[in-house]
């Protein structure tokens, strides 16, 4: 099979548009096959969870671990609430777990194209994805370090914005994986003003918060201290005056080591990764949800990767895909969380 061709849903009679989410399965030598298999009980019946991957190697996992639930499938198309749909694009039979395979990296890509297609064209109402493996992608020759920047590439944009959420908080980042010697100089009056915009909007759109409340990080510590411990927080500082004038409410910058101990906001702004996602994964690991705002889709994740470690062990926990798979629905439904 070349590269760029693969099966599509379009070859499957009686596809249509319905209350669909697509749920890739990720990486085939990952856990994404057996949080899927584990977290499909759960799921509400008020969509379709229509899964896009490999079935013969759903199968050669459900074979090496005998005591994981088996759904009965339907085809794309064929189900109705309470059913489980899946889409086989047959790129791969057999995978050794937890090691990384440009067959994988290739397959997992694939997954998340059809998917594209299918929330584009309207057959699906969002995307939730499993975890993706860097090394697997770029065994693979995939341009792409992982799955946000290949959605935003696919939709167009360039301005988009990484949150990490779980029941009892929200945090956007204004940078993503960059070295920490590179922050600095990313941390603009635009970047965060972009950051800062694009949360407040999508906390309305897609969480019906109609009058959010937001508080920004500072970079340095004591959020600078007026300017002993550094002048990056002007630029955060003019951001937030921009955002206050434009009728949002957002204040700021505050000192990172202290604003996180008492959740009083709809979201919190933080300036680099580990900034960002310690208060989250801390306050609540197993429920910590991945989204991309700006998109033109509703994309969520589970907030952890591969789990190459414990692969094929039968120990991985699909809490996190449940909460994906739930906030798809909220972000899709405009009910709120």
């Amino acid at each position: 099979m070349s590269y760029w061709s693969y099966p599509s849903y379009r070859s499957y009679p009686g596809f249509f548009p319905m209350n669909r989410i697509t749920v890739t399965m990720g990486d085939p030598a990952g856990i994404g096959g057996e949080i899927i298999l584990k977290a499909l009980p759960r799921l509400a019946p008020r969509s379709i969870p229509l899964i896009i991957g490999d079935m013969k190697a759903l199968d050669e996992m459900q074979a090496r671990l005998s005591s994981l639930p088996r759904p009965s499938f339907k085809g794309p198309g064929q189900g109705s609430a309470g059913d489980v749909e899946f889409l086989d694009l047959g790129l791969i039979d057999t995978v050794k777990p937890g090691l990384s395979d440009s067959r994988c990296g290739k397959a997992s890509y694939h997954y998340i194209r059809e998917a594209l297609k299918l929330v584009f064209t309207g057959e699906a109402s969002a995307l939730v994805t499993c975890p993706i493996s860097k090394a697997s992608l770029r065994l693979a020759g995939v341009p792409f370090p992982g799955h946000t920047e290949l959605l935003a590439h696919a939709a167009g944009i360039d301005t988009y914005v990484m949150m990490l959420a779980n029941p009892g908080i929200r945090v956007s980042l204004v940078t993503i994986h960059i070295p920490l010697k590179d922050v600095p100089a990313r941390i603009t009056e635009g970047k965060v003003f972009q950051t800062i915009a694009i949360t407040w909007r999508s906390l309305r759109q897609s969480f019906s918060i109609g009058s959010p409340v937001i508080k920004v990080c500072g970079l340095n510590p004591h959020a600078g201290e007026q300017g002993l411990m550094g002048s990056e927080e002007e630029g955060i500082s003019r951001a937030i005056l921009r955002a206050r004038e434009m009728g949002m409410d957002v204040t700021g910058p505050y000192p990172g080591d202290s604003l996180f101990h008492r959740i009083d906001c709809d979201a919190y702004i933080a300036m680099y990764h580990d900034q960002g996602l310690i208060p989250v994964k801390t306050t609540d690991f197993r429920h910590t949800v991945n989204i991309t705002l700006g998109l033109p889709f509703v994309r969520t994740s589970p907030g952890h990767g591969t789990g190459f470690d414990i692969a094929g062990k039968g120990i991985a926990d699909p809490a996190s895909l449940i909460e994906a798979y739930r906030t798809a629905e909220v972000m899709i439904g405009g009910t709120r969380l």
